[in-house]
């Protein structure tokens, strides 16, 4: 699996983006065509090479006509949906900039369809984004793996005056992410870098098992102190069809609640992005029968999870801790059976590890009016003789 480390060693914008994908090997001519393609009259992207701190570097700057005009998130949406760009660049990029919407609503006590704000609005934030979304799609990326976000502090002029750093927004947007303080004399991370970052990393970490392809380095305007205001992404292939990430594991015991009011607890998890939640009885004190709750939850959404768990649970607490996780990258195939197409879930780089996908063979299994079993396993065959004709 194609997979790209963004180190964060010194600080995330929407220019650092930009120019350590053209190092990474993004065509500088698409970036160039992206003000065209996004109707943006006036509008220049163009690629410098620079040298920081001894190190070969790419920097993105973009040049735009003085705008009178305050967008709002629905314009945004109007230049995504009149352009060319691929399905997948759009609705990436209208991401990132829904998350910047809601956390400046948030900020300002406002809601996002009726924030205008200018940090989205401008021709430059919106040329970052989906230039970012642009490139990472184009060096056809297949898994995004974040370092914890450097976090400076001190003060920043904005345009509702001087502001303390991390700015408001950012510390909303990364709710939930792993920071890190870092002592630089500038702002590590803008609201533009961090909502990037939040909205394309599939996972934060360490340093991943990868087996490296080749790095690009991004500058931004700001040269930087000690440590230089650049930006590293590492491409590289995660071996044997593994990858490894981190999740929240949150749980709390309860004896004192009806089970009744454990059933919507599963809806709302998943809707509040958690990975898997789990119920396991356990005797309690005082010879009480319980229920251990365990939530696993992403760790840009551990915030969210714990909140659900405190207001619709009788718990006073709970516990968390952050665990490593080795997983299989699968792929979804559908097979043709009697019962109509199945899809089936396939692991990459370990032969023989299929499931067909329960939801479905259950809905097979009503329609045609026979156990699940029979679907299941005439899906399973059907994979396996698919799989010995692609080996023949």
């Amino acid at each position: 699996m194609k997979t790209i480390y963004i180190d964060a060693f010194a600080g995330l914008s929407g220019d650092l983006f930009l120019g350590a994908l053209v190092d990474l090997g993004f065509q500088p001519e698409s970036l160039e065509r992206l003000p065209e393609r996004l109707k943006l009259d006036g509008a220049k992207v163009t690629i410098k090479d620079v040298v920081r701190r001894g190190i070969a570097s790419k920097q993105a700057i973009v040049e735009f006509p003085h705008e009178h005009v305050h967008r709002h998130l629905h314009h945004i949406k109007e230049i995504l949906n009149q352009s060319d760009l691929p399905k997948e660049v759009t609705e990436g990029a209208l991401k990132t900039f829904t998350c910047l919407a809601k956390a400046e609503a948030k900020v300002h006590g406002t809601t996002p369809d009726k924030i205008h704000f200018h940090e989205v609005g401008a021709v430059d934030a919106i040329l970052d984004i989906v230039g970012t979304h642009l490139g990472f799609y184009e060096l056809g990326t297949e898994s995004i793996i974040c370092s914890s976000i450097p976090l400076s502090r001190g003060q920043a002029r904005m345009a509702h005056g001087v502001m303390p750093l991390p700015a408001p927004a950012t510390v909303e947007i990364l709710k939930g992410a792993p920071t890190r303080p870092i002592d630089v004399p500038f702002e590590s991370v803008t609201p533009t870098g961090a909502a990037l970052a939040v909205t394309l990393a599939d996972s934060f970490g360490e340093w991943p098992s990868l087996r490296i392809e080749r790095s690009g380095w991004g500058a931004a305007t700001h040269e930087g102190g000690e440590l230089p205001n650049l930006l590293r992404l590492v491409q590289g292939v995660c071996e044997g069809g593994m990858k490894q990430d981190r999740v929240w594991v949150l749980e709390c015991e309860i004896d004192d609640m009806n089970p009744e009011f454990l059933e919507p607890l599963w809806t709302d998890a998943f809707k509040r992005g958690a990975l898997d939640l789990y119920f396991t009885p356990v005797q309690m004190k005082k010879g009480r029968q319980g229920t251990l709750i365990t939530l696993l939850a992403p760790e840009t959404r551990r915030i969210e999870c714990e909140q659900l768990l405190l207001e619709s649970t009788t718990t006073f607490g709970v516990r968390r801790h952050l665990a490593e996780r080795t997983i299989l990258e699968r792929e979804i195939l559908e097979v043709e059976t009697d019962f109509g197409i199945i899809p089936v879930k396939v692991a990459k780089g370990l032969p023989g590890k299929a499931a067909p996908e329960a939801s479905a063979v259950k809905e097979s299994a009503k329609t045609a009016g026979v156990p699940m079993s029979v679907v299941y396993n005439a899906a399973l065959l059907a994979w396996a003789q698919r799989e010995c004709g692609s080996q023949s």
